[in-house]
This record gives structure tokens, sequence and C-alpha cells, in this order.
């Protein structure tokens, strides 16, 4: 947490709505300029909410990916505050835990959990807690005492909450995902608009079926041969990628390592 925890400071993050709503309107209780991050911190659009998300690190980023792509996820909420402080200062008294105040101002810390799903489980929409670590991080003491208390703050809500590790993160996925992600939303290249992107991208889907190639020579020959900008059928593979109207293997297939058309499993028409 930052130096300074405050009431006012909690009092200023709820006025703006942080740690409330769902979807596009949803604001994380910490955002990158909040808190010092453990690797790279980054923010990043997302397909499922319309909205900026905020990580503090590389495995946060990748665990988003994979969310982002799963089906059966329908809202992302990261750093989801515990706003139950009675239940998580109980909770911290009987762990032993001795850092849940600040030590100047003596104010309860609001903590967090790295995401809160929303998910299709078997037509039922239900919410459920992630925490993502490396497994360096559980080497602290720290670390798991705080994985503990969440684990039982969300036990104690009906709540179910799992631990993800890089063990658990295909990073060939998060790659695959994270190369295609901004394709996603389809815009206009210097030399054609929307509708005609569009209507190339339906040659190139039939390219992508009736050639045995690699993806790059195909989306190379197809810009050479409507001379425009080379790049732009690439990147109308992504984004065919990203709209799940092309079909690979995100976990074992390196997607941005042009692969043969051989490996691509369905073409949506």
């Amino acid at each position: 947490m930052s130096k300074g925890w405050t009431l006012s400071t909690i009092d200023r993050r709820l006025n703006n709505q942080r740690g409330l709503g769902v979807g596009k309107q949803y604001k994380p209780w910490l955002t990158v300029r909040d808190q010092s991050s453990s690797g790279r911190s980054a923010r990043e659009p997302g397909w499922k909410t319309g909205r900026v998300h905020h990580f503090h690190s590389d495995l946060e980023r990748y665990a988003f990916y994979m969310y982002e792509f799963w089906d059966q996820v329908l809202d992302i909420r990261e750093q989801f505050p515990m706003f139950d402080v009675e239940l998580a200062m109980t909770i911290a008294k009987e762990q032993g835990m001795q850092n849940f105040r600040d030590p100047k101002t003596k104010v309860p810390y609001i903590y967090t959990t790295d995401f809160m799903l929303t998910m299709n489980l078997h037509g039922q929409e239900v919410n459920v807690a992630r925490a993502v670590k490396s497994h360096q991080q559980l080497n602290k003491r720290s670390v798991r005492n705080r994985l503990l208390l969440e684990q039982r703050y969300w036990a104690a809500k009906g709540i179910e909450w799992q631990l993800v590790t890089e063990q658990v993160i295909s990073k060939v996925f998060a790659k695959n995902v994270e190369w295609v992600h901004n394709a996603y939303w389809l815009e206009p290249t210097r030399d054609l608009n929307i509708s005609e992107l569009l209507e190339l991208a339906k040659v190139l889907k039939l390219m992508l079926r009736d050639n045995d190639s690699t993806v790059t020579k195909i989306t190379t020959r197809l810009d050479k041969e409507n001379d425009i900008e080379l790049g732009t059928s690439l990147y109308l593979f992504k984004y065919l990628v990203a709209k799940k109207e092309v079909i690979m293997d995100m976990f074992e297939t390196q997607i941005f390592k042009s692969p043969s058309t051989q490996l691509i499993k369905k073409i949506i028409f």
C-alpha cells in the first residue's frame, strides 16, 4: 500500500467510484499509478468490458489475456476490493498478521484480489476470485499470509477463490492472445476503409483454406496482389483469430511465428 493511508484516501477513492460497478463502469481499487509493481505495470483495453484494465505485473497481464479469450468469462474486474474491513481484520488478527493497518495513521488497509471474474458456468452467472502470483513470490511469508486471508475472506462470502501461478498460465496461449489483441477493434488503414477490409478478410479466409503455405507468405501475397501496404493482410489475420473466425490451437501453436495453414483447425465463413 502507499504511504500515508488515511480515511481521506478511502473517501476519495470511493467518491471516484473505485472498486464499484461492472463491465465498462467498473474502476479498479488500485491503478498502475497507485502502487509500485513487481515486473512491468501495464494498461490494456478490454474486449469484454470496453474499458482500460490495469495490471501490476506481467503475470497479471498474461492471466488477463487468458480470461479475455475464454468465452465462459463474461466480466473481468481487476484489483477488486475486499470492502468488508471488519471481516478482513478479524481474519488478519487470527492469523497473527501485524501489518493490516497503516503504521502511522492506524487506518486499516483495504486489501484487493487480483481478479474477480463473472463466469457462465453451466448456464449460471457466478463470481469467482483469482489471485495471480509467481512461485517466487510465494517464498515470502507476508504474501502467503495475504493469500490465506483472501482465501478465508472469500470463503466467508461464499465465493470460490483460487491461486493462479505461472504453472497454470500457458505462456504460448498468452503470447498468442497478446499478438492479436489490438487487432480485435478493426480500424481503417492507409489504403482501405472498414468495409473494404472486411471484403478482403473474406478473400483471405479462402486463401488460408485453399493454400498449403505459411500465414506470412499468404498475407504478403495478398498485399502485393491488391497493391496495399505490406502488413495489412497480416493485420486482418490477427483480427480473424481475435474474433475466432480463424480457429487455431492457442495452447500449442505459436501463431505469432507464422505457422503453416495446415495448423488451422477451422475457418468460419
